[in-house]
């Protein structure tokens, strides 16, 4: 399914559905896709936009050692 066969409908739906929990963490990736589309030029790529959607994890160490959360690794010296 692309973006231009989605329609507004299947979105109210599938926020239906959604845990009323979730519904921060929605709406703040929300807002973010709404500026970013009001501050990006037309062609700019989003993944270049990725950060603005991160969560803070408690990791201090993520990024280093990802192949251990992630895979089971032992962890890596520094």
């Amino acid at each position: 399914m692309t973006v231009k066969e989605v329609s507004r409908e299947q979105i109210y739906k599938a926020i239906e559905t959604l845990p009323e929990e979730r519904l921060p963490e929605l709406l703040h990736f929300l807002e973010g896709l709404v500026e970013a589309h009001e501050t990006l030029p037309a062609d700019a790529v989003p993944l270049y936009q990725v950060h603005r959607h991160a969560i803070s994890t408690g990791i201090p160490d993520l990024a280093h050692q990802h192949d251990h959360y992630l895979y089971g690794l032992e962890k890596r010296n520094a």
